[in-house]
């Protein structure tokens, strides 16, 4: 087990199924989001930590269930119970790279999608040495992870849509009636007023808009999303054609 140093600083760099790397973070992670499945062969995954620093880098596997709120805040909880981890730490040579290996081992009867986010977390090393300043800056990556059974579909419904407070902006209210996650940009939202003139929203214009675009199975979501000056947001309703989440395995 690695000793904490006496003083340290954490720079973050998670996001959400937005997920940020900082630019001067010194390590690289490879996969950042993947899919799983409760069992078999799809309940595992290889992580690639890569040090991009000239010292050996000492690092450790974190595991959180990850939960999104009705306006997309997140919440964690530990869940190191749920996944095997090997190694559990390791130290990441200089200008190289090792090896993780995630399993989830969390309950093979799953019936819904269940999202973690598993951290690597660069761990402070012992630098009491005479040009020591005794402040070190420590690095975190966090990967997306969703665990869904086999067969899984997403059912996403507009239940509610009303203007927004801020102008040229639609409130909408959306909840997913499947047994699988769903992303609220992947796919295209097409905005019809009570006149029937429409619009759509889809690509780049759409992924800026919804910041955190998770939500859970059985879950209700309240997004905001744009419309031009001219539409004319009374009255109005949506219609949001989603594209399935493909796995990146």
């Amino acid at each position: 087990m690695f000793k904490p140093a006496r003083w340290r600083a954490l720079v973050g760099a998670v996001l959400a199924f937005g997920l940020v790397v900082t630019p001067a973070s010194a390590m690289r992670v490879q996969p950042m989001s993947y899919d799983l499945t409760p069992s078999g062969r799809g309940a595992t995954q290889d992580i690639r930590v890569e040090n991009t620093n000239a010292t050996p880098m000492p690092v450790e596997i974190r595991v959180e269930r990850r939960h999104i709120g009705l306006n997309g805040e997140e919440t964690r909880e530990p869940a190191e119970d749920d996944f095997l981890v090997f190694p559990p730490q390791g130290i990441v040579p200089p200008n190289g790279f090792q090896n993780f290996r995630v399993q989830y081992i969390g309950d093979p009867a799953l019936t819904q999608t269940a999202l973690y986010v598993i951290t690597v977390a660069q761990l402070p090393v012992n630098t009491t040495g005479a040009e020591s300043s005794g402040v070190q800056f420590l690095f975190n990556l966090g990967t997306s992870v969703a665990v869904s059974p086999e067969g899984s579909t997403a059912d996403v419904q507009v239940t509610s849509v009303e203007p927004a407070a801020e102008a040229n902006k639609l409130r909408v209210t959306v909840t997913n009636r499947g047994n699988r996650y769903a992303r609220l940009h992947n796919g295209s939202w097409t905005f019809t007023t009570a006149g029937g003139a429409s619009e759509t929203l889809i690509g780049e214009d759409l992924r800026a808009a919804v910041s955190q675009p998770l939500i859970e199975p059985g879950a209700t979501r309240i997004i905001e999303l744009p419309v031009s000056e001219r539409f004319v947001r009374e009255g109005a309703s949506a219609r949001f054609e989603y594209v399935p989440i493909t796995s990146g395995r």
